[in-house]
């Protein structure tokens, strides 16, 4: 492999590294508010959702990414959009939630909404992998990081990807 390329992938990796953590710090902030607002600590968040205080914890400190089941727990908890929930808006909340459909199907409803195609999206333009294609096809649940890259690659928001708003 030549070094150029290898120079390139190395510096692309780096700043995937970069906005990783600026999203952690993101929402771990956004996080903090709003268990600050509702006066709510890591055993009552944590009750409150089904998920373990130690996750809840990390989640607080910037120490862990989440998932799409569990973000759409907060944000209904919280009655927010994800937009919100992740520090992307500061509107709270400007429509009805629905309840979201498969994230597999709404993926492909996107999908033919825009003319992409698999290979398109996981060998051309490499914005997903095709093992996390293949996953979501088994109801694998996507984390919130690699929604955001499709948000920005669909030009839409979070909610509008996942189906829990129009």
């Amino acid at each position: 492999m030549p070094f150029e390329k290898i120079a390139c992938d190395k510096h692309n990796n780096m700043k995937e590294v970069a906005l990783f953590m600026d999203f952690l710090s993101e929402f771990s902030d956004s996080l903090n508010e709003l268990m600050i607002e509702r006066s709510l600590t890591i055993e009552a968040l944590r009750k409150a959702i089904g998920i373990s205080g130690a996750t809840v914890g990390k989640w607080k400190t910037g120490e862990q990414s989440i998932y799409l089941t569990n973000a759409l727990k907060l944000a209904d908890y919280f009655d927010c959009s994800l937009e919100f929930l992740f520090n992307r808006t500061e509107t709270r909340l400007d429509y009805s939630p629905r309840k979201c459909p498969s994230f597999f199907e709404r993926l492909k409803e996107i999908m033919k909404l825009n003319n992409k195609t698999e290979y398109k999206m996981t060998i051309k333009d490499r914005v997903i992998s095709r093992g996390q294609y293949h996953q979501w096809r088994t109801d694998s649940d996507p984390l919130i990081e690699t929604l955001i890259k499709l948000a920005k690659y669909f030009n839409c928001t979070l909610d509008y990807l996942v189906g829990r708003d129009n």
